[in-house]
């Protein structure tokens, strides 16, 4: 069980390393098909739509980041 285990957050890190950007990237495909699957949207609508819910993803863990490292000044 500890193999599986093991084997499954390997595979996270290597995806993703972070849950904010694999939940927006998740996201990003799940909206993309809804636009345009069912509400039939032009792709071009699409596209920048998933770019910019995975850029939206990154720049919230970039901020999270950012406060959460202490700020050193020489």
């Amino acid at each position: 069980m500890n193999r599986i285990i093991g084997a499954l957050k390997a595979t996270y890190n290597f995806f993703a390393g972070d849950a904010i950007i694999l939940g927006g990237v998740a996201l990003a495909f799940i909206v993309g098909t809804l636009l345009v699957r069912v509400m039939n949207a032009p792709n071009a609508l699409a596209a920048i739509v998933f770019v910019a819910l995975i850029v939206g993803g990154l720049v919230v863990t970039l901020g999270r980041e950012l406060v959460g490292r202490p700020r050193t000044r020489y």
